[in-house]
Formats: structure tokens, C-alpha cells, sequence
């Protein structure tokens, strides 16, 4: 038998495995020749979800139901619990092609030629939940009144999803994607209602309450038409269907347009609550009922939102699948493992409608959907809107320019906030007052500082970068910073040098006039004549040398026919007819007829056999110390030695005792040691490296406009002053003001100048504020608990170690003006506190008053003050306690922890299935290359015994006998095509679920099939009322709805996973 189990698995795999073989995948590259048309639906009846989870899991939640009461029945307390749930979940798509020659507009607005394909869905969902939990418990001592509960908890929820998407594509010959357009409505609706009616006693008093609360919501995006074009013709479903994996990318591209669209929204919401026993807390009976609702719509709305997407396509395991279209013919499909169940490109363009549309949407009707929700709490709760109010108050608002508001804390904070730009000025300066300890007063005093910010465009900075210093040789420069830095860094070590140089050799001018040698042929004029720089002028620059009579001849002279040499060797040399070679061609090393010389032909092959002329140096050196020979002026201090034998025509330096200098832009002289020592001592602070510089003036001004204090401050590049480059500082100045303690008002005049042109740049109005000294009230405070007052405060003397000290008095006053509460303190140097509690018997007003008043004088500095209302509301009744004390005093905290104790033995008895009835699943979005889209979804599962089909469309080498089902019913062709249809004008709860069905006397019969007594069961009322719109968004109510396509079945093969893996644990464990 195993063997035969075997083949048959061998036979049904070869035969799927030829007949994938077989069909060729392909790929589109052009249009469609034929019109294909193809439809899959998935449908979900939620009553069946106790079985499906029971097939798959062995748990049975009517036999865990059962369980739990029973433990509750073993502990002695009465639980009846019981739930009945009907819903259907629907979702349809119908896919078309349209070939027929079409036009629409391009992204450009072009006319453009196309064809298309529509995507049709169509999704239903309803569901109804009713729930009841019933408990009484009774316990009655000899002698004593009897404790006990009876409480019923009904509870009623209705939910209802309606989506219509109709999605098409148009796509050129080449099969690329131009666009999309889409029409789509969205509405969802859900209600839920809570009852509880309940009877406390103890102690002889009873407490009834009868218990509601109800709300709902309900949310629509309808009539919505949007436009998605994108920039250039998109092959997507070419590069698709050619390849097991593909990238598109629209998120960080510019070619993929907007989508474009209108729509008409609605929200609504009620909420309401009634039955608390406010009565029994002192307050009105009903006072915290509530009822509220409101809804609001808006009609021809319009969004445009960025398509900014991308999509990994992986495609995975061949199929071959009937599609159910009619053809007779099997599809060859492969499994997308990252694909919605549906057009990929129609799920991302429905996220950004709903986006667009919702968000468009809030804008419009948020403002007024919070301001009604808001007077809708302050009416119920009588809630004082004081502190909203703060933030509408002109302290906390600045204005700009052209009208606009900002907060405060906004202004001038280094961001433009106003359109206009105004809440940044070029200047801005404010005081800030701070304690520092005073050795001369001998306590800590007061301290003004002040807290600045300049905008860069207030400055003339025209960034030349750092300045430079040009070392005194090889015209090197470095940074100025490394000047008197202590390392040598000019190859001379100029930047170091404090000392004037002077020269070993000397240089005399024409006109006696004596400089040093360092100063020759340095490219500066020093003699007046200029004779200490080489002179040249245009002649003849070759020449010939006579050896007997030792001179130079111009070379012009050789083969001249004149003999200007004695040993005649300037012209030919000719004996017995025949001429010697007499001329030395240096590059050749060779000799050559002297009548080749100036004969208009270059014989060497350097030239210089002819004659050459140009510019030539006329001035010579003496070079004195070695024999008086002459040397070109031009080789003097060229920095070669033995121009001159004995060096003399090289400067020689040393430092002498003059100290070296810097003289400063506005001629002001200084040594060169007050370079770079953190000293300004030129007024551009160029010393110091400074490129720019202004100074920043503060005046403080008492509140009548007298000058109490000025302060510079200095602005640069270089460390000795702030940085002007990051040009906000803080600085604490050197000013302390005598005053008493509390608030003085202080004022703040600040100007900029600019060092270099001495004008005012920019100027500030005065900036006034309040300085407190003085012993603080850190907090305080006055609380009602009833009749019962508690006052608290805290006094900080720790900070202030002045010669003062302050009287602090604390009163708390009644309604009548009646003094409750007094207390007097001195303050000196440390913390004051003070706490307690007062017990009143006038309901009323009460006020805590707290003053601080410096010794000596009789009016506070300080005061803090707050008032609260003692009420006897709030406080619990003499029933409501009596039948407290009772159950604190009775075993019903042994009851409950019997129940849980018996509760966990029960359920040990409850076992999932030993063995998860599968090996593996597959959730299977089936991409076709025949028709470049998603045609259908399959879920599969594999057994020991094969594989099956647990949902989608008949598919080759799988089995649809599941040896555990589950109730997703998978339609194809005509049967989907036709729920479709019938489920298209359903709008109603009634025309998706079959309420009939949902029958609450079901959870009586159950109960009583179970063994529990019913005759005192109270059953949650009938009500298939579909309540309203919610103020959900369009995203939450999709999440919370199921308004993907199958998001609800899925949360079923979720809980089945999980049981799967539990049973996988064990089976580890084991």
C-alpha cells in the first residue's frame, strides 16, 4: 500500500511537471491580438469560523466556553458567557482588455493612441457580534445581612465595508504603460452598543445600575474619478513578463508624474453614555450623561499626490491553473511572492486616492470637526477653556510684518517662520540677569548679561579667507596664526624674529650713500640712481677671447678681414694655401675653419659661430676681498657661492639689538612681539590675524531712559574676539545694580559699527524687561478632596547670600473671609517649607495667599495665590460605602481566586490537535505572462498524503480534497461573475449577511444543550440597525475593516499558523 501511495504522488508530480514543460511561459511585447477576459471572487461565511478553527487547531471555543463557566460554578459563582457571530466577507475582480483603437491625453497633454485593460472590484463586507456575560454571587453569614452581585452585560456590534474600485490602464502597442485611471467609492460604517444592569448589596443597602454606552462611527471617500499619467511610456509589464524578478522604481525617478482627482467625503460620529451613579458621588443624578454627534462632508473635493513608489517583483513556482474564463484551455501561472491579490499597480494607485482624498479631506473639515468635538466636552463637563485661551493671548503671539502670527519663542530663533521674513532681524539683543558672588560687597549680587544675535547680512564680509604673512625670503607665505607660534616657519624663521637684521657687507651708491649688501639685486631701487640693481641695455652678446693680449673681442670682429688680435687668431689661419682649423664648437667638442664665423650659417649646432644680440648687462661687482676682479651685478645675492672667491658678493645677516616693528594699517607702529599675543593692539586688530572687525556697543538703560552702564564688545576672525563668523554670544557684563529685593525694569540698547568705516550699521529699539531679585516661592498650591483642604509651598533663600532677609506669611481664608489657616516665617539664607491638611465644614471657596517682604520694608515682593471650590460632591454615599466595606469584608476574593485555580485545571484538559494537519502552505497571488497581470490567488497546502488546494482555482498536481477544510469559498468565471453582479448594489447590512441567520436564540439553546439554566438568561436586544459614518481615516478604516481583498479570511489561516506552530513546539519539546 505504501508503495502504491508512492506512485500515485510520482505520477501526479511527472504529469504537472510535463505538462508545465510544455506550455511556454512567454512574454507581451506588442498588444494583444484577442480581447481576453477573466473573473475570480473569494467569498467568507463568518459563522463558520468556530469549525474552520476547529478543523485546523482541535479547539473547539463553545467546549472552552463551557470550561470557564464550569470552573466559575465549581468556585460558587453563577457565569454564563456566550457570543454568536455572523458576517460575510466578498471580494470580486473582473479583469478585461479593450483593443480597439482609443485616444487619451499624455502627460504633456498630447493625444496619443492606446488600448486598455480594466480591473473591476468589487468587496462586501458585514458582520454583526452579540455577546452576553451573566454572573450573580451571594454569600449571607449567620446573623448579618446577605452580600451579593447580579450583573448582566449585554454588548451589540455592526460593521459594514463597501468598496468599488474600477481601475484602467492604457497601454501603447509596445505593450508600454502610459497611465491610469481610476474610479473608486469607499464607505465604511460601525456601531457598538453596551449594556449593563446590575445589583450591588451589602450591609442591608441596595445599588441598581442601569448602564449604556453607545458609539459609532461612520467614514466615506465616494464619486472619486482621479488621473494618473506618467512622464515617459513605462515598460513594466515587459521587463515583468520577461524575467523571474524585476525592480521598479518610481520613488526616486521624476518620470512618474502625480495622480490627479476629485471626490466627495462624509464623516460622522455619535458617542453617548448614561446609567452612572453619579448620585451615589455626591453629584446630580444624570450629570455625566452624555450625547454627543455631529457630521460634516464636503462635495467635489480635489488632491494631487507625487507617485513616489517602488516594487520588487519576485516570481516564484509554476503552476497550471483553469481560470474558469470558458476557454476550455489551462493557464500556466507563477506564484508573486510579494504581490497584493490583485493589479499590483492598482493596490499602490488606490493608497495614494485614499491618501490624497483623505488628507484633502482632513484639511478641509478638521478645524471643524475639533472645534465641535471641543464645545461638545466643554458644554458636557463644563470644562472653563481658560488655559486654551493662553494661547491665544497677544503675549503669546508675535506679529509679523505682513500679518501673520507666530509664537513667540519663534522670534528671531535663526529660522524664517514668516512668509515675509520678518521674525529674523539684522540685530537683536536682550538682558538676562544671573547672581555671581561679590568679594567687595561680600554677597552674591545680581549681574546683568546679555544674550545677541546678528544676521550675517548686517556684515561686510566678503570672506578673502585667512590673511597671510609673506615670508621675507623665497617669497613664501603662511598663515598668520604661526606667527610668534614658537616654531619656525619662513625658511629665514622671520615669523620668529624679534630682532632687526643687519648685514655683514656693505653696498655704496653713486652718491655715497652706503645700505646694506641684502639690499642689492633685490628688484627695489635703494640708491637713488638705482645703481644697486642690474642695468642692461641692447648689444652684442657673443664674443671671442684673445689669448696673447687677454681681451674679448666682440665676435662681430672675427673673420672680418681686419686683425684685431696680435696673434692674428681672430681671422683665418692659412699657411702654404691650406687653413687650419681654429674655432671650438663647445656642444661638439670639435674645431672648425675660422672663416666659417660669421658667415650667416650656423657651423655648430648651438649657433654660436654667428654673431648674437640683446638685451646685456652693463653694471659689475668689485668683489673686493678676493683680488678686485668684476662680476655681473646680476650674480650678486643669487645664492650661488663663488661668483666672488671669497663670498663677498653673498649678504651675510645678523640679528641686531633694534627691535623689529609692524606698523598697521592707519600707520600706527608696534613691535613685532605683540603679534599674535591675544591683544588688539592695532585698532583693525590685524595683529591678531583679523580680516574684519566691528565692535558691538550695550547700553543699559534704567526705565526713564538714563545710561546705567555701557559695555563694548569685539567682533572678528581672530581668538581675541567673538567670532564673527558664528556671530550670537552670550556674555555676563561687570554691571551690578543696587536694588531691593523684587522687579526692576531694566532696558537694552545695542549698536554694531564697523571699525573699518566707523559708521553705525545696525541699531536696536530698546529691548525692556522685568530683572527679579529676591528670594523665590519655588511652588505652592491649595487641593479640595472634598471637605478636606491640603496646602503645600516651598520657599528657595539658597540662592541669595545678601544682607537681607524676608518675612514670608502664609494665609488661607474661607468663604466668609474667615481666616482657616496662618503662619509666619523669616527667610534667611536657605529653604522654607510648608504642608498640611485642614478638615472644613463650609462647603465654599477657599484661597491660600503667600507673600515674601523684604525686612524692613511693608509692601511683598512676591506673592503666589489659588483658590479651589470645597464640595461635598464627589464624595461617596453611606449606601455606596456600607456595600464597599461589605465585599471587603466577605470571600469573594477567595472566590475568584478558586475560579482562577479551577479555570487553569480545565483547560490543562484542552489539547490542540497533536498533529497540525499540514506540513507546508503557500499563499500564491498567480502572476500570468500570457496576460501581464495578476489573474487569481490560490492558498496551498501540502499533507503527508500530497498536495492540496485549500482556496483558489483548480490547479494541476494539486488535490482539492484538504483532509481539513476550511469554509473560504474560491470562485471562478460565470459563478464569480454572477456574485459579483448580485453583490454590486448590495449597500445594506441585510443585503450581505443574512441576518435572519443571526438568531440569539441560538446562544440559549447552546447553553442549554450545554447543561447551564437559562430561565434567567438576558439576551443582548435585536438590532440590525447599520449605524452611521465614522471620522476614521480611509487607511484605519482598511486596517480595521478588512478592506484589502481577503485581509479577513487571512486573519483566519493566521490563528491556524499559530496553532500549527504551537503543535510544531510541542512536538520539539517532546
Amino acid at each position: 500500500m505504501e508503495t502504491k501511495t508512492k506512485s500515485s504522488k510520482l505520477a501526479i508530480m511527472l504529469t504537472a511537471l510535463f505538462i508545465v514543460s510544455t506550455l511556454p511561459l512567454g512574454s507581451v511585447n506588442a498588444a494583444p491580438q484577442e480581447e481576453s477576459e477573466f473573473f475570480y471572487g473569494v467569498e467568507y461565511d463568518w459563522s463558520s469560523i468556530d469549525s474552520d478553527l476547529t478543523n485546523f487547531t482541535g479547539l473547539d471555543l463553545p467546549e472552552i466556553f463551557t470550561e470557564v463557566m464550569g470552573a466559575a460554578d465549581d468556585a460558587g459563582l453563577d457565569l454564563i458567557i456566550g457570543q454568536l457571530m455572523t458576517g460575510s466577507s466578498n471580494v470580486y475582480v473582473h479583469h478585461s482588455e479593450d483593443i480597439s483603437p482609443q485616444t487619451i491625453n499624455n502627460y504633456d497633454g498630447e493625444q496619443v493612441s492606446v488600448w486598455s485593460r480594466t480591473t473591476d472590484v468589487t468587496l462586501r463586507h458585514g458582520g454583526l457580534i452579540d455577546g452576553i456575560l451573566n454572573t450573580d454571587w451571594s454569600e449571607q453569614t449567620f446573623g448579618m445581612q446577605p452580600t451579593s452581585f447580579d450583573i448582566d452585560i449585554t454588548s451589540s456590534s455592526q460593521s459594514i465595508l463597501s468598496v468599488d474600485i474600477l481601475y484602467t490602464e492604457y497601454l501603447d502597442d509596445a505593450y508600454n504603460l502610459l497611465g491610469a485611471d481610476m474610479v473608486f467609492s469607499m464607505e465604511t460604517q460601525t456601531s457598538t452598543n453596551l449594556d449593563i444592569d446590575a445589583v450591588f448589596k451589602g450591609d442591608g443597602e441596595e445599588l441598581p445600575i442601569d448602564f449604556n454606552a453607545g458609539i459609532s462611527f461612520g467614514y466615506s471617500i465616494t464619486d472619486s474619478e482621479s488621473q494618473w499619467r506618467l512622464e515617459s511610456p513605462d515598460p513594466i509589464y515587459v521587463e515583468l513578463s520577461s524575467g523571474d524578478e524585476h525592480y521598479w522604481d518610481c520613488e526616486y525617478s521624476s518620470h512618474c508624474g502625480s495622480v490627479i482627482g476629485d471626490y466627495d467625503g462624509a464623516v460622522d460620529y455619535s458617542f453617548s453614555v448614561t446609567g452612572i451613579p453619579t448620585e451615589e458621588f455626591g453629584f446630580d443624578s444624570g450629570e455625566f450623561d452624555i450625547e454627543i454627534s455631529d457630521s460634516l462632508s464636503q462635495t467635489e473635493g480635489e488632491f494631487e499626490v507625487d507617485f513616489n513608489q517602488e516594487f520588487d517583483f519576485y516570481l516564484g513556482e509554476s503552476m497550471v491553473v483553469d481560470l474558469g474564463d470558458g476557454n476550455g484551455l489551462s493557464t500556466q501561472v507563477q506564484t508573486c511572492e510579494n504581490c497584493p491579490p490583485g493589479n499590483p499597480l492598482m493596490f499602490v494607485m488606490m493608497g495614494y486616492v485614499l491618501a490624497g482624498a483623505s488628507e484633502s479631506f482632513a484639511d478641509e473639515v478638521g478645524e471643524s470637526f475639533s472645534e465641535s468635538l471641543s464645545e461638545d466636552l466643554t458644554e458636557i463637563f463644563d470644562v472653563s477653556s481658560d488655559d486654551e485661551d493662553y494661547y491665544y493671548e497677544d503675549d503669546f503671539w508675535r506679529y509679523c510684518d505682513n500679518g501673520e502670527m507666530i509664537p513667540y519663542y519663534l522670534f528671531n530663533d535663526g529660522y524664517v517662520h514668516c512668509s515675509d521674513g520678518s521674525d529674523e532681524v539684522d540685530l537683536y539683543a536682550v538682558l538676562h540677569s544671573s547672581t555671581m558672588y561679590d568679594d567687595d560687597l561680600g554677597y552674591e549680587a545680581l549681574t546683568l548679561g546679555y544674550s545677541t544675535m546678528i544676521q550675517e547680512s548686517v556684515l561686510d564680509m566678503d570672506y578673502p579667507g585667512a590673511p597671510m604673512y609673506e615670508c621675507l625670503e623665497n617669497g613664501y607665505s603662511i598663515e598668520w596664526f604661526l606667527i610668534n607660534d614658537g616654531y619656525e616657519s619662513c625658511p629665514g624663521g622671520d615669523d620668529e624674529r624679534n630682532k632687526e637684521l643687519e648685514d655683514y657687507y656693505d653696498f655704496t651708491c653713486d652718491d655715497g650713500t652706503v645700505i646694506g649688501l641684502s639690499l642689492v639685486n633685490n628688484d627695489i631701487d635703494d640708491c637713488s640712481g638705482g645703481e644697486d640693481e642690474p642695468q642692461f641695455e641692447w648689444m652684442e652678446l657673443t664674443n671671442w677671447y684673445c689669448h696673447e693680449d687677454e681681451i674679448l673681442l666682440p665676435l662681430s670682429e672675427v673673420n672680418d678681414g681686419d686683425i684685431d688680435c696680435s696673434d692674428e687668431s681672430d681671422e683665418p689661419y692659412i699657411v702654404n694655401g691650406v687653413e687650419y682649423e681654429n674655432f671650438y664648437c663647445e656642444e661638439e667638442g670639435i674645431y672648425i675653419f675660422t672663416s666659417l664665423v660669421n658667415d650667416g650659417n650656423a657651423d655648430c649646432s648651438e649657433g654660436e659661430d654667428e654673431s648674437e644680440y640683446g638685451d646685456g648687462e652693463t653694471t659689475m661687482f668689485e668683489c673686493t676681498e678676493s683680488g678686485g676682479n668684476m662680476i655681473y651685478l646680476s650674480l650678486v645675492n643669487n645664492g650661488e657661492v663663488g661668483d666672488c672667491m671669497y663670498g663677498e658678493d653673498e649678504a651675510y645677516l645678523s640679528e641686531s639689538e633694534i627691535d623689529r616693528t609692524f606698523t598697521c594699517p592707519d600707520g600706527e607702529v608696534i613691535n613685532w612681539d605683540q603679534l599674535n599675543d591675544y591683544i588688539g593692539d592695532c585698532s583693525d586688530f590685524s595683529d591678531e590675524g583679523a580680516e574684519h572687525k566691528y565692535t558691538i556697543n550695550h547700553n543699559i538703560l534704567s526705565s526713564d531712559g538714563n545710561i546705567l552702564h555701557s559695555e563694548s564688545v569685539d567682533l572678528c576672525e581672530a581668538d581675541v574676539c567673538f567670532d564673527i563668523n558664528n556671530p550670537s554670544y552670550y556674555i555676563i557684563s561687570d554691571y551690578s545694580p543696587v536694588m531691593d529685593y523684587g522687579t526692576t525694569n531694566f532696558c537694552l540698547i545695542t549698536e554694531i559699527v564697523n571699525d573699518k568705516t566707523s559708521q553705525v550699521v545696525a541699531t536696536t529699539q530698546p529691548e525692556c524687561t522685568d530683572v527679579y531679585w529676591g528670594d523665590v516661592i519655588d511652588y505652592s498650591g491649595l487641593d479640595a478632596d472634598g471637605m478636606e483642604l491640603e496646602y503645600y509651598m516651598q520657599v528657595d533663600g539658597s540662592l541669595w547670600t545678601t544682607p537681607y532677609e524676608s518675612d514670608l506669611e502664609t494665609t488661607i481664608t474661607g468663604p466668609s473671609g474667615n481666616v482657616v489657616y496662618s503662619n509666619s516665617e523669616v527667610v534667611s539664607n536657605d529653604y522654607v517649607w510648608d504642608q498640611g491638611e485642614i478638615e472644613v465644614t463650609e462647603e465654599g471657596e477657599y484661597c491660600i495667599l503667600i507673600t515674601l517682604t523684604q525686612d524692613g520694608k511693608t509692601t511683598p515682593y512676591d506673592t503666589d495665590s489659588e483658590c479651589v471650590e470645597a464640595s461635598g460632591e464627589g464624595i461617596p454615599s453611606e449606601r455606596l460605602e456600607a456595600i464597599a466595606e461589605a465585599f471587603m469584608n466577605s470571600n469573594i476574593d477567595q472566590v475568584l481566586q478558586s475560579f482562577g485555580e479551577n479555570l487553569e485545571d480545565r483547560l490543562e484538559t484542552i489539547e490542540p490537535l497533536e498533529q497540525f494537519p499540514y506540513n507546508d502552505g503557500l499563499w500564491a497571488p498567480m502572476w500570468s505572462n500570457q496576460h501581464a497581470a495578476i489573474v487569481g490567488v490560490g492558498v496551498y497546502v501540502m499533507s503527508d498524503d500530497g498536495s492540496h488546494t485549500l482556496a483558489g482555482p483548480d490547479t494541476v498536481g494539486y488535490m482539492d480534497d484538504a483532509p481539513a477544510k476550511m469554509s473560504i469559498r474560491y470562485l471562478t468565471g460565470v459563478a464569480a461573475s454572477n456574485a459579483a453582479n448580485s453583490m454590486e448594489s448590495a449597500d445594506e447590512l441585510d443585503e450581505i449577511v443574512d441576518v435572519e441567520q443571526h438568531d440569539l436564540d441560538q446562544i440559549t439553546e447552546e447553553l442549554e444543550n450545554a447543561g447551564f439554566d437559562t430561565s434567567d438568561l438576558v439576551l443582548p436586544t435585536q438590532n440590525t440597525d447599520q449605524g452611521s459614518n465614522s471620522e476614521e481615516s480611509a487607511e484605519e478604516a482598511a486596517d480595521d475593516d478588512g478592506l484589502l481583498p481577503f485581509a479577513s479570511p487571512l486573519s483566519v489561516l493566521a490563528v491556524i499558523a499559530l496553532a500549527g506552530a504551537i503543535i510544531s513546539s510541542r512536538k520539539e519539546n517532546e
